[in-house]
């Protein structure tokens, strides 16, 4: 029975982690649609139509500046194009009821009632604002993805933080130095909170914004707290 429970408990505690972090990222949806929504009738009321398109399209000509040469070809570029064509065919449903409704608010006749001008206005609203939540999720959905391919970029300042760590740890050993139990579960324990500062940051931040410095203090950070983890790890394993 001891070793069934062991089996069961870590693939518990890894699907509530999973729907921890799937909750997380739905919720940074929720509420970056509510700060537009917001802004809309506070900050942005002279802002054009197409902000959030603008404000994406700046910021992959920031990402192609970076790369510099060979960006029409490059990976990102491709799986960026892939997961656009993928969410187009996902909102085309949503898209083509408001353009529907659009066209029959517009059709309505002038000679109605208080009750039904009411509505249709309500109506109106109602349609307004869920095309704004449509470009939001598009927004939302670029630094989503661009959040995650920056993983795969900050690979080798992880590897020079493995192997710095590695290092360390071997010095201290041969050297009779003692391991720190608190700075090993203060590292280890930083590495998931630091994510999902950093992603609830990009992903909720309003305007513009260059991703190259998120990326870089995101491979900082992790490199420096998987060396301090690594090095202060028990010596005699």
């Amino acid at each position: 029975m001891k070793d069934t429970k062991h089996q069961v408990n870590p693939f518990l505690s890894g699907l509530g982690s999973l729907f921890k972090a799937i909750f997380f990222v739905i919720g940074t949806f929720l509420l970056a649609t509510m700060l537009e929504l917001f802004s809309m009738h506070s900050w942005w009321q002279s802002a054009s139509e197409n902000r959030l398109q603008q404000r994406t399209y700046l910021e992959i000509q920031k990402i192609e500046n970076s790369i510099d040469v060979g960006f029409e070809r490059h990976w990102f570029r491709r799986a960026y194009s892939c997961i656009s064509k993928l969410s187009d065919r996902l909102l085309e449903p949503v898209e083509m009821y408001l353009e529907t409704q659009q066209n029959e608010l517009e059709l309505a006749p002038d000679s109605m009632s208080a009750v039904v001008g009411a509505m249709v206005k309500i109506q109106q609203s109602i349609n307004k604002h869920l095309a704004i939540a449509v470009e939001v999720f598009r927004a939302w959905l670029f630094r989503l993805q661009t959040f995650l391919f920056g993983v795969v970029s900050v690979t080798p300042l992880l590897m020079v933080g493995l192997v710095d760590g590695l290092v360390r740890r071997e010095i201290r050993r041969w050297s009779g130095g003692r391991e720190s139990a608190w700075l090993f579960v203060f590292a280890s324990k930083s590495l998931l909170p630091s994510i999902a500062l950093l992603l609830g940051i990009y992903l909720l931040w309003p305007w513009s914004f260059t991703f190259t410095w998120i990326n870089g203090l995101m491979g900082c950070c992790w490199a420096c707290m998987l060396s301090l983890s690594i090095a202060k790890f028990k010596k005699y394993l």
